[in-house]
């Protein structure tokens, strides 16, 4: 998957949430996919690296949701 594959699933699964939150999110997960590919991963490794989309939408719906 690639780091615009892995955004625009991510955003995708957060579409219910207040936007500026999702942004944030989104913008949190772009970086860190851009730093492991500046160590030297390939972008398919950074986005391995950082998990499961399916995953991470959850683990922040459960953080937004009062």
């Amino acid at each position: 998957m690639t780091k615009l594959e892995f955004i625009l699933a991510l955003n995708e699964k957060l579409a219910s949430f207040p936007r500026a939150e999702v942004q944030q999110r989104l913008s949190f997960y772009c970086e860190m996919i851009e730093d492991r590919m500046e160590d030297g991963l390939s972008e398919e490794e950074a986005v391995a690296a950082v998990g499961d989309v399916a995953r991470i939408a959850a683990e922040i719906a459960g953080e937004l949701t009062p």
